[in-house]
């Protein structure tokens, strides 16, 4: 059953006050998020992020409570589970409040030696995340595949429904990917199933004055291709009509070979039909993606000069 907006905040209000004995002195929603609803709180004494998920994504919120308190335990800079539970017809969960923005809010003002600290940082995470066991297939727990190929393929065609019931772009663009993919067979062919965060791109990566604060909205641990991140920084960068530097020092740092940078590539491609695939569709929080003109010819030149590398 999905819940307005409204409602949801009226029941942010109820969880704090009744199950976490807070007493709030603001509540304000977060813009981002697709499958919860967040809200930054404050109280006379501290800060917290309150994330409200429906039945519809229960699934979301046990894996983020079991990795958020493994990764803790690994020293990552996430946020610390303080309470988490169900109330009605939600799941909350009650985090620490880690001060910063959004990498891609900040990153214009981000000079080259700060975009290279960030991505050692992150290096180093991903090393650290590669370490977690393999459950020796690709893709998450709850969703995996016996190879990697079947991964992006799956992409492919979650973007493929998406274009066709959105009407904003012509589905053949999944049609032209297809043999995009097949071009990079053997290196995906050889991919090795290892842990790594997917979705640390320009959003999730918290930065405050220039340096890594934190990494939130982890859902998932994701198993492959280390690159598939990088791949979709890029693209994200890319439609903030954004320098790509960061990505460079990304792959230097990586000491990438040339198939890798193809992959990564083909990555970017990959996830620029998954922003077409957006364009106009309302998530389960009740967030829409709108539709410009100027954004869908940006998408068409983006996708255009990937596909020609190719």
């Amino acid at each position: 059953m999905l819940i307005d907006s409204d409602s949801k905040k009226d029941i942010a209000t109820r969880i704090l006050s009744s199950e976490l004995n807070i007493t709030a002195t603001e509540i304000k929603r977060f813009a981002t998020g697709y499958c919860h609803s967040v809200y930054h709180v404050k109280s006379k004494t501290d800060e917290y992020v309150l994330r409200l998920t429906t039945e519809e994504n229960k699934g979301y919120y046990f894996d983020s409570v079991k990795w958020l308190n493994k990764l803790a335990q690994m020293e990552m800079p996430v946020p610390k589970i303080l309470k988490h539970g169900h109330y009605g017809e939600v799941y909350y969960t009650l985090i620490t409040f880690i001060c910063g923005r959004d990498l891609g809010e900040v990153y214009h003002m981000l000079n080259d030696p700060q975009k290279r600290d960030i991505v050692k940082e992150l290096s180093e995470i991903q090393r650290k995340v590669s370490t977690l066991p393999s459950i020796n297939l690709y893709g998450y727990d709850n969703h995996s595949f016996a190879t990697w190929v079947e991964y992006p393929g799956s992409l492919i065609d979650r973007s493929r429904k998406r274009i066709i019931r959105n009407k904003v772009f012509d589905a053949e663009v999944c049609d032209s990917i297809a043999v995009a993919m097949n071009a990079l067979k053997d290196y995906l062919s050889n991919v090795e199933p290892v842990a790594f965060l997917d979705d640390i791109t320009t959003k999730n990566v918290l930065i405050h004055n220039g340096k890594l604060a934190g990494i939130v909205d982890i859902d998932g641990i994701c198993y492959g291709d280390p690159l598939l991140a990088v791949g979709l920084t890029n693209m994200a960068l890319l439609a903030m009509e954004a320098d790509t530097k960061y990505i460079d020092y990304w792959l230097e740092e990586l000491d990438s070979n040339t198939a890798q940078r193809k992959a990564v590539t083909f990555y970017t491609l990959l996830f620029c039909i998954d922003f077409m695939g957006e364009q106009g569709m309302k998530f389960d929080n009740g967030n829409i993606v709108a539709v410009s003109q100027e954004k869908t010819e940006l998408l068409t030149s983006i996708y255009r000069g990937l596909l020609s590398k190719f």
